[in-house]
């Protein structure tokens, strides 16, 4: 069977080709009425677009290449979404895909990428120096998103620690507490460091005595648990751990323990759990992250985003 072409549409519709091809672009040059008819007689003939001969003739790809460390952890799964639903507003498509360090998978998709003139490529908490995409970045816009600066030629986008730090060893002291235990998993990244960099100028400046533990070593000593500590958990899904320990040493989050995290999940918000945690505002940082791939490769930005501290019942010991 023939495939249905523009001039196939235009034909059917009683206007020319190029209008055709603006209207099923989304140009704002057409006026609605028409380029509704002409999307509708478009859709009754079969007609279905090719994106890369569109792409070829405007020498402006439609795709976004997005890689992850991993989609275990609920955040990036919000990521992705929040990402997807921006490309959606703008006529882009977000191709997401995952490369932890021990897959050897990023190469390979960054080349992928390139093969298919994407746009731009959102990189995820990246675990490999920025050196190592600064060939890419000189011919593409690239955004790491969730670290902090990463040199003159990849943009980030990322949350203010120091600030999210600062509203969580605030809320601490509103509950008198003196002491925090940093659970965390023992990363060396550059989002890992940027957090706990935070936290412990935040905990100094407050006065709360900062222990930090890693996530491991922690689950293997579960049960030198205190009443009336706190946990601060560098991310929602490592705090179904800690609060899965709290309760198997007969204590309740909350009542016994406070605990807070990051991430704002919909793990945080589960009545399970009702975990107070950081909101990074994924929507914010993904409309940020498309307004520089707007523009040219090689201009680095740093755009910081405003945290929020979501508080319910785990944190409301000695409230």
């Amino acid at each position: 069977m023939r495939q249905i072409t523009q001039t196939d549409v235009a034909k059917a519709a009683g206007v020319s080709r190029g209008l055709v091809s603006l209207a099923l672009s989304g140009s704002n040059r057409v006026a609605p009425d028409t380029a509704e008819r002409i999307k509708k007689i478009a859709k009754e003939l079969g007609y279905s677009r090719n994106f890369t001969a569109a792409m070829l003739a405007s020498s402006r790809s439609t795709l976004v290449g997005m890689i992850l460390p991993n989609l275990r952890n609920p955040y990036f799964e919000s990521l992705v979404c929040a990402y997807q639903n921006e490309a959606d507003n703008r006529g882009l498509v977000t191709l997401a895909a995952t490369a932890s360090p021990e897959s050897g998978r990023l190469d390979k998709l960054l080349d992928q990428f390139e093969q298919m003139r994407v746009k731009g490529i959102i990189l995820v908490t990246p675990y490999c120096p920025a050196q190592h995409f600064e060939d890419l970045a000189v011919k593409y816009p690239v955004v790491a998103v969730g670290v902090p600066s990463m040199g003159e030629y990849i943009s980030a986008v990322h949350i203010d620690e120091y600030e999210a730090a600062e509203l969580i060893s605030s809320h601490a002291l509103s509950r008198g507490i003196g002491r925090i235990n940093y659970v965390a998993d023992s990363g060396a990244d550059s989002a890992s460091q940027y957090r706990l960099e935070a936290i412990k100028a935040a905990t100094k400046d407050c006065g709360i005595d900062l222990i930090i533990k890693s996530h491991d070593s922690y689950l293997r000593r579960r049960l030198n648990i205190e009443r009336g500590e706190c946990y601060l958990v560098q991310n929602d899904l490592i705090a179904i751990d800690v609060i899965s320990a709290i309760k198997a040493a007969g204590m309740m989050p909350g009542s016994d323990i406070c605990v807070i995290s990051y991430d704002n999940t919909y793990l945080a918000d589960h009545p399970q759990f009702e975990l107070t945690s950081i909101d990074q505002n994924p929507q914010r940082q993904a409309e940020l992250s498309f307004k520089i791939l707007d523009g040219s490769p090689g201009a680095a930005t740093e755009c910081i985003v405003t945290p929020r501290l979501m508080v319910r019942d785990s944190s409301r010991v000695n409230s």
